[in-house]
């Protein structure tokens, strides 16, 4: 281990204690127990199960370094919630790509940034894997495991691919014989990854240059984990890869399966992620879901009302054209008009002497009261009739009951359809108050 570091706890690691008898000695506990040891400086994360991921999710909330090595059920998704609780609570986190850490690899990585092999035209890894089951074919598990270091070793020396086509031969129902894998970037030499089925594990890298080709055959330097784990701890290493690599290096591989669906190139668009940018993306996607919702309801409502209307379309006709009297245009409780009704009376005459329209009169309040209300429909009568209006008593009609719960429904019903699109627009303030999280300071 490096000088001052050692293993004090073991969590989630049966399998590893297994493999591993050097290990056997350290004592186990839960991974509760790591986000309150005081003595844990740093952790290892080196399993892919849920429970695996719940723990490095909550270790790295909690503030606690860790070393991850990746692990293709991880996913982008799992790997892209890592990376916001590193931006919110400022963890250090680290992919254990080994081949980072091979000195082969090093060295060749900074005579490619001090141009010492000329102009790059391509790179190439083949692999050649064996076979560990009865079947020769590579499954699609395996194919995924071997590439994802090798993704991220590629971008590591050509730079930040953003096209990606991936391509199967001599397919079965078993898997496939060869798997490929082509990056692509504006301006940068290609880079291409092959896998087949082989007698024993082969790593291959090809340098083409435009003086010589280059080539190194399996780098497997015993001391990669210790280099990487001391780069870890000591956080001296220029080379060593940052938890942005590992989102990219996932995103190429969720490239490549939509890539062989589709049976075509796949453009990534990488940016950097934040809470801020999660928060904007999230709220431009409720908001045009508001707007289509807002719009939905507002058709429905104007369908409902226009259906479902309590009163006739005769009533409705005469209170648009203004023929409808009100209770409260009568005194409480009598057959008497208020001035201001009389007034209307003598409008609603001239018009009814003009048109062939009939007036109506809104009964009294739930429940009605039929004496009342013929005694003011006789009013109106006389009245109209005094006014010169013919056939005043057949074209003056008393409306049907008024439903309140009805109207009522309706009345929040206009309200409540354009409630949650004010309330979106409201939240659109957090967008100015959620300001970038400033770094700490050590």
């Amino acid at each position: 281990m490096v000088a001052g570091h050692r293993f004090v706890q073991s969590a989630l690691a049966t399998r590893l204690i297994e493999a591993l008898p050097e290990f056997a000695n350290v004592p186990s506990c839960s991974w509760e127990e790591l986000l309150i040891d005081p003595e844990v400086e740093a952790i290892v994360i080196a399993g892919d199960s849920e429970e695996v991921q719940t723990a490095a999710k909550q270790l790295a909330s909690a503030g606690k370094p860790l070393l991850i090595v990746p692990r293709v059920p991880f996913g982008a998704a799992c790997a892209y919630e890592l990376s916001l609780i590193r931006d919110d609570s400022h963890v250090e986190l680290m992919p254990a790509f080994l081949r980072r850490f091979a000195p082969e690899l090093v060295s060749l990585s900074k005579q490619l940034a001090a141009g010492e092999l000329g102009t790059i035209r391509r790179f190439q890894v083949d692999r050649e894997l064996p076979s560990s089951s009865a079947t020769s074919a590579l499954t699609e598990a395996e194919i995924d495991a071997a590439a994802l270091d090798d993704i991220d070793l590629l971008q590591w020396l050509g730079g930040r691919y953003d096209q990606v086509t991936a391509q199967r031969s001599g397919l079965t129902e078993q898997g496939c014989s060869q798997a490929t894998l082509t990056l692509a970037g504006s301006g940068l030499p290609d880079a291409t990854w092959t896998a087949r089925r082989g007698t024993a594990a082969v790593w291959r890298l090809t340098v083409e240059t435009d003086r010589a080709p280059m080539m190194l055959e399996r780098p497997t330097d015993t001391t990669a984990p210790a280099a990487m784990i001391e780069a870890f701890a000591l956080s001296k290493s220029p080379h060593a890869p940052t938890w942005s690599d590992a989102v990219r290096a996932f995103d190429v591989l969720d490239a490549a399966r939509r890539s062989l669906r589709r049976r075509r190139t796949i453009d990534l668009h990488f940016e950097i992620l934040s809470e801020r940018q999660q928060f904007k993306t999230q709220m431009t996607a409720i908001g045009c879901g508001m707007l289509m919702l807002t719009l939905v309801l507002m058709l429905a409502l104007l369908g409902l009302g226009s259906l479902l209307e309590s009163r006739d379309r005769a009533v409705r006709d005469a209170e648009n054209a203004g023929l409808l009297l009100k209770e409260s245009d009568f005194e409480s409780q009598a057959a008497v008009l208020t001035p201001q009704a009389e007034t209307r009376l003598a409008r609603m005459a001239e018009r009814l002497k003009e048109e062939p329209k009939s007036a109506f009169l809104e009964p009294s309040s739930d429940p009605p009261n039929t004496e009342l209300d013929q005694r003011r429909r006789a009013k109106i009568v006389e009245r109209l009739a005094n006014l010169g209006v013919e056939a005043a008593d057949h074209r003056t009609l008393l409306a049907a009951a008024v439903s309140t719960g009805w109207d009522t429904l309706m009345r929040i019903l206009r309200l409540a359809w354009i409630a949650p699109l004010v309330v979106f627009l409201v939240l659109q303030g957090l967008i100015l108050v959620a300001k970038p999280t400033s770094p700490r300071r050590s």
